[in-house]
């Protein structure tokens, strides 16, 4: 009697450790796996906003268990081309990541993309796009793609890919953060611009609708 509760327990157990590593599986081969995008307003114009997503200084003060950006001195100091690594500090493991990333877009102060590669880890491709929100606000997108190599880093990548985008959110939430506690004097010329915009296109859609068809 013994022996087969023993048995049926392993079979459970068995049972269990499969249906979870099917539904891992299968999870990781959806067609968004490994995607991580999040979104965040500032208060801020565009031109304010674009040096922290670029400087090292100031991208050291947002993204989480970033210690340093070490430029390559090889390649061009900015825009498509140029070679950078950021040395990661994550607390979960116990050794120092480096992460060397390319930039592959270039058209400050809307859009750039970045090619990171971590040989024997992971691939990806990351869109930083910056939009006009108007009243000198920002809004702040990021959408990354990432591939994972080897077996077990795919079937954990219904686990890995949560994990990050809550530190992604965490991330843009301090880069808001960051930006808005810094002085700034708004440009009336440039806000009056922006208004004047907003009231324009407000206005044309207006007469768009109201137009008889």
């Amino acid at each position: 009697m013994r022996m087969k509760w023993v048995l049926r327990s392993l079979l459970v157990l068995v049972s269990v450790f499969v249906v979870t590593v099917m539904g891992l599986w299968f999870a990781s081969n959806r067609s968004d796996a490994g995607r991580m995008r999040g979104s965040i307003e500032i208060a801020r114009p565009m031109d304010v906003v674009w040096p922290w997503m670029t400087e090292p200084a100031r991208l050291t003060q947002w993204v989480g268990w970033l210690e340093a950006v070490e430029p390559d001195s090889t390649s061009p100091a900015e825009g498509i081309g140029h070679r950078e690594t950021w040395v990661m500090n994550d607390p979960r493991v116990k050794e120092t990541l480096r992460v060397p990333g390319t930039i592959t877009l270039w058209e400050p102060p809307n859009q750039m993309g970045v090619h990171v590669e971590m040989p024997g880890m992971f691939t990806g491709d990351v869109l930083y796009k910056l939009t006009d929100a108007g009243n000198g606000r920002t809004r702040v997108e990021q959408d990354g793609r990432f591939r994972y190599e080897g077996q077990l880093a795919k079937l954990f990548e219904p686990m890995v890919t949560p994990d990050a985008m809550r530190k992604l959110v965490a991330d843009l939430n301090r880069l808001r953060q960051k930006v808005e506690a810094e002085p700034f004097t708004p440009d009336p010329g440039a806000l009056a611009d922006s208004t004047l915009a907003d009231s324009l296109a407000a206005g044309t859609s207006a007469d768009s609708s109201a137009r008889p068809q």
